[in-house]
């Protein structure tokens, strides 16, 4: 099946290098606007929305060889020579999908509160979540669903942002991620990465648990495994200008 043009937003005129920002389950590509400034005139950063349906008669959640595909769909009509995929949370599952599957496109990975696959009590607690906002919409899963995500961090206004900007999206849409979400296991994929790779896990994060992120980071040839404290289930969001420089770091390292 052919790949559509995925949403997207640019910044940066060069073409040879970008990091290719993957948001996670319920966000859209204005996650990374704190992260994308820390960038801005260091490297271009593509950051599109990710598709989590199939259209037609019956609509079904997507897989995520058809996110990957996607996405490769993407680089390629924008003409980005290489990309860095970064994932966050659930989307770290994409990112190592791509990476895994176009690694002459990849120069390097990251995922941030990453995982290998959905456990089966994650992909039980996704479809009821799918179940909840179809029948109540999303004010049926609010607040607890964002509160689990920022355990341990104050409700400042980053927390009210995002907390707002979920409650607003299609609880369709929102549905058809989660079901999309349950069934995704990149566990298989990971060992194919070929690419240098950094995981970084938060601290509190209790969704997507270092533990699991240091099983995912043991599946790739050579990675590296941080936590960064301070930060719960979207690291990136919650320590922008720490997770940029991490990964500005990082890349320095591996240009060395």
């Amino acid at each position: 099946m052919s790949s559509p043009l995925l949403e997207y937003e640019v910044t940066g005129d060069d073409r040879r290098l970008g990091l290719l920002l993957l948001p996670p389950l319920g966000a859209d590509l204005r996650y990374w606007d704190a992260c994308i400034a820390q960038w801005r005139g260091k490297i271009s950063c593509l950051a599109p929305n990710l598709r989590h349906r199939v259209d037609g008669q019956r609509p079904r959640p997507v897989t995520l060889e058809e996110q990957a595909s996607d996405l490769e769909t993407l680089r390629a009509a924008l003409g980005f020579e290489r990309v860095v995929p970064v994932g966050s949370a659930i989307s770290t599952m994409a990112a190592a999908c791509y990476a895994a599957r176009h690694p002459e496109r990849t120069a390097a990975l990251v995922l941030a509160n990453a995982t290998a696959r959905s456990l089966p009590q994650a992909a039980s607690m996704l479809a009821e979540r799918a179940e909840a906002v179809r029948a109540g919409g999303m004010a049926a899963i609010l607040p607890q669903a964002v509160e689990r995500a920022f355990l341990n961090l104050p409700k400042d206004r980053r927390y009210d942002a995002y907390l707002a900007a979920f409650g607003r999206q299609s609880a369709e849409d929102y549905a058809f991620a989660c079901l999309a979400s349950a069934t995704f296991d990149a566990s298989a994929l990971l060992p194919a990465v070929r690419c240098p790779s950094l995981v970084v896990a938060g601290e509190h994060d209790v969704l997507l648990t270092p533990a699991l992120g240091q099983e995912a980071a043991a599946l790739i040839p050579g990675a590296r495994f941080e936590i960064m404290q301070g930060a719960a289930h979207f690291l990136p969001y919650q320590r922008p200008e720490a997770f940029a420089a991490l990964v500005d770091s990082f890349l320095a390292s591996t240009s060395r």
